[in-house]
């Protein structure tokens, strides 16, 4: 079961790591445009892992209230008497997990743009 979780978060890592990749290709001009402005490079990096921390936890919150919508019905569908348990344990872990997953994928994406030339990436376009 471990295991499963394991290649959950690693599945997890790689599709955030890939959106935000591609969000900040695509918005170079906006980045450079915004470091031109005087926005520092601990800056940048610091508003791409925020946006990946909430994309992520976005997507952990949508997913639980899927998942608890889903399992209370298969649970009256499949068993009946069955009594449905909410694991607010779990569920916090599950959360916290997911801010973490993604400020670890946000952290490559969020490095590149904040090395990336203003000027290159202001004529690239």
């Amino acid at each position: 079961m471990l295991g499963l979780l394991a290649l959950t978060i690693v599945i997890a890592v790689f599709g955030i790591a890939n959106t935000m990749a591609l969000s900040v290709l695509e918005r170079t001009r906006e980045s450079a445009l915004l470091r031109a402005l005087g926005l520092s490079r601990g800056q940048m990096r610091l508003m791409l892992a925020t946006e990946a921390v909430i994309v992520s936890g976005i997507g952990a919150v949508v997913g639980v209230a899927l998942g608890v919508v889903f399992g209370a019905l298969a649970g009256r569908t499949m068993v009946e008497g069955t009594l449905f348990a909410l694991p607010a344990g779990e569920i916090a872990v599950f959360l916290v997990c997911a801010g973490l997953v993604g400020l670890l994928a946000g952290v490559l994406p969020a490095r590149r743009a904040a090395r990336a030339s203003i000027t290159e990436s202001l004529t690239d376009q």
